[in-house]
């Protein structure tokens, strides 16, 4: 097991994905610059009422982009390997730390059709959206062991679709879900009513 510094947030970040950050807080902002000084990894959980999720994902500060001058930073982040949090300690430090364990797939082999399909969804919708760019994917391209993860980032989830994907141990039962997902929202994004779902869920950045 690893000890690391929690960050518990309102975001699920998916590995392999980027997010930008604003920390203000004196706790968050020891920990990020402990984290960028020493080349550490902390873990993004997802927090919401009265709950802490235990899957997170483990991650990187990317880059420092503003230091303000009462230290606030402006930071990038990215995703690396998502945890299981065994134990909690509150005390240690100012923010939480936590006994992690890696939280891996049981089923990584990736059922081609499956992923096609959600791609080709994926990118119809891509081409229908006019008010702000979603880039679609080139398959030929798509170099992940876990392409779901790289998918969901714009694909309009809400924060319980992500942490429950987040939490799924199958890369096609991951795949199966979003295709589903955007099968629904086809069909609304036809008729312009899915594109301030698609606007409010997304977040990430795509690198």
């Amino acid at each position: 097991m690893n000890k690391i510094g929690l960050f518990p947030l309102g975001i699920v970040l998916f590995p392999g994905s980027s997010y930008p950050l604003y920390i203000f807080e004196d706790r968050y902002k020891q920990l990020i610059n402990e984290c960028w000084d020493n080349q550490t990894s902390f873990g993004i959980t997802l927090l919401s009422p009265n709950k802490l999720s235990e899957i997170g994902c483990l991650t990187f500060v990317t880059d420092i982009m503003n230091v303000k001058q009462n230290g606030n930073l402006e930071i990038l982040v990215t995703g690396k390997n998502r945890f299981k949090i065994n134990n909690i300690y509150d005390g240690e430090k100012p923010y939480l730390i936590a006994d992690v364990e890696p939280f891996e797939d049981v089923n990584s082999e990736i059922d081609k059709s499956i992923l096609n399909k959600t791609i080709e969804v994926y990118n119809e919708i891509s081409y229908k959206v006019k008010q702000f760019k979603i880039p679609p994917i080139n398959s030929d391209k798509l170099d992940n062991s876990q392409p779901s993860f790289f998918i969901a980032q714009k694909a309009g989830l809400s924060l319980k679709e992500k942490q429950v994907l987040l939490e799924m141990q199958d890369e096609n039962l991951r795949l199966e879900k979003i295709h589903k997902h955007l099968l629904f929202l086809r069909p609304l994004i036809e008729k312009a009513e899915g594109i301030e779902t698609l606007a409010k869920n997304d977040g990430y950045l795509t690198i």
